[in-house]
């Protein structure tokens, strides 16, 4: 998508009301979008979209979870359900990209990990704020219906702005506070069937004032998948790989500090069972994390703090050092053993105090422009 065509669109009110103005406003692009999210599944786990839905709220209770946790998230996909004149279930399904990975999988009798997004996080130094930057990574269907979301916090006078897609409530974002969140996912590591789901608890920790408030929720909430969360308001930033039920804080720590991630744990041992070591299932590794996670030290390696702009991050992002399996990925078939993959968004956060700035290009950054958006 060429960012240029972005838009942000602001929804007012509360949660139901905001669903609501969102269904109604997009309602047929969120129709499009569910009818190539089932064509998807179909197509790319081969699991009839019918039978996905059943065994999805059949396997694991989140709406249940939603409720008791997270309500005004679930009356926010409820009023989206309903301006859109979509199947309530199937919006809510969509939601659940996470978990998608976890579970398609599994539905699908497959041998596979899901892999998406490579991140960076660095600390503030004396003359530059705290950046954390991502390459969302996914299925490229969702290409072309890139979104900007504006809206209020619920708990605060601050705003929301979040990364979607028509009936998405978000996939990452910042508030006006100088917070920003992205993740990476870690399918390796044990889920949690009621946990909360993660497009929910991106929602609740957007309403952050501070990091530490967020590193808060992120340690008291049990996690429906694992992932690595990658944090930041203007005093700093943090990685915290969260199974399920664990977290353990991978850095960075000191001013000036740097720290990267992709799709495989770093830190945190508490596997899923088909991934402890004693397994005799254990699949064998994705080449593609590790060679992502190989381009990024290798281009991070020996860079000081002062080096680390905003272009240089770019560049870094934007890298192409291995054919098959590239940080800025551009879809298409590799001839090994997967897809390739795709960059839905490179996201850099650049949280000035008083004045956070989001640096976005809405697709693969090796071949699409950036632009800048924030809360003026």
């Amino acid at each position: 998508m060429d960012t240029n065509l972005l838009k942000t669109f602001r929804i007012e009110g509360g949660p139901r009301e905001r669903g609501r103005a969102h269904g109604e406003l997009l309602r047929e692009p969120i129709q499009t979008l569910l009818e190539a999210w089932g064509d998807n599944l179909e197509r790319g786990y081969g699991v009839d979209r019918r039978r996905y839905l059943d065994l999805f709220f059949r396997c694991a209770p989140y709406e249940r979870t939603l409720g008791e946790r997270a309500p005004n998230v679930l009356a926010e996909v409820d009023g989206i359900a309903e301006g859109a004149g979509v199947d309530r279930r199937a919006l809510l399904a969509f939601q659940h990209v996470n978990e998608e990975f976890e579970w398609a999988p599994v539905f699908a009798r497959m041998d596979c990990v899901g892999e998406a997004c490579s991140t960076v996080a660095i600390a503030a130094a004396k003359d530059r704020p705290s950046i954390i930057a991502q390459n969302l990574d996914l299925a490229q269907f969702l290409d072309g219906h890139q979104i900007l979301l504006r809206g209020p916090c619920d708990n605060s006078d601050g705003e929301i702005l979040a990364l979607s897609v028509p009936g998405m409530i978000s996939l990452n974002g910042m508030n006006s506070f100088g917070f920003a969140v992205c993740d990476n996912s870690l399918t390796q590591l044990r889920a949690n069937p009621d946990g909360v789901p993660l497009f929910a608890l991106y929602r609740l920790v957007l309403e952050s004032r501070s990091l530490r408030q967020a590193l808060a929720l992120i340690e008291a909430t049990p996690h429906a998948v694992g992932c690595n969360w990658v944090m930041g308001d203007p005093d700093g930033v943090a990685m915290i790989e969260r199974s399920g039920w664990e977290s353990q804080h991978y850095g960075p720590s000191r001013s000036g500090d740097i720290a990267f991630h992709t799709n495989h744990p770093l830190i945190c041992r508490d596997w899923a069972p088909a991934f402890a070591p004693n397994s005799t299932t254990r699949p064998r590794p994705a080449r593609s994390t590790y060679l992502r996670l190989a381009s990024l030290h290798q281009r991070l390696q020996g860079l000081s703090a002062e080096a680390l702009r905003i272009e240089a991050i770019k560049n870094i992002l934007s890298a192409r050092d291995d054919a098959d399996y590239p940080v800025s990925r551009g879809g298409g078939v590799n001839l090994e053993d997967q897809q390739i993959g795709f960059t839905l968004a490179c996201n850099i956060f650049e949280l000035r105090r008083g004045d956070p700035r989001w640096h976005i290009a809405s697709g693969p950054p090796h071949c699409t422009a950036f632009r800048e958006f924030g809360f003026d």
